[in-house]
């Protein structure tokens, strides 16, 4: 059972490598073509810079699945009954200050201000 389990978590990490790697190739194409062609209007500004949001994605992501582990390791230490609804609970708090430090950390990125901007009168 854990051959197969191992076997779809690698068919599954190897598509996710390849769509990403995708992904970031035609978005870079789609950027310099709309540059080359002139194309940069409030719309296209605000198409790329829902894209450049992607890596607070990644970074939501990233915690979440560190809290999770976290969590998975506090319910193997012993003395914690699998049978109790405490595991559920652990897992919970784990995954919710995932997405508590996520809220926190995005926050900060985006209240500062972007030196571009400030410079510019």
């Amino acid at each position: 059972m854990h051959d197969g389990l191992a076997g779809a978590i690698i068919v599954g990490v190897i598509f996710y490598g390849i769509v990403s790697i995708i992904r970031v190739i035609t978005d870079y194409q789609l950027r310099r073509k709309l540059v080359q062609l002139g194309h940069v209007d409030s719309q296209s500004t605000f198409i790329l810079s829902k894209q450049q949001n992607s890596h607070l994605e990644s970074l939501k992501w990233g915690l979440i699945i560190l809290f999770g582990g976290i969590g998975f390791i506090i319910i193997s230490l012993p003395g914690i009954n699998l049978d109790s609804p405490l595991p559920f609970g652990i897992m919970s708090v784990c995954i919710a200050i995932g997405f508590l430090l996520y809220y926190y950390i995005t926050r900060r990125i985006l209240e500062k201000p972007n030196p571009k901007e400030v410079h510019q009168v």
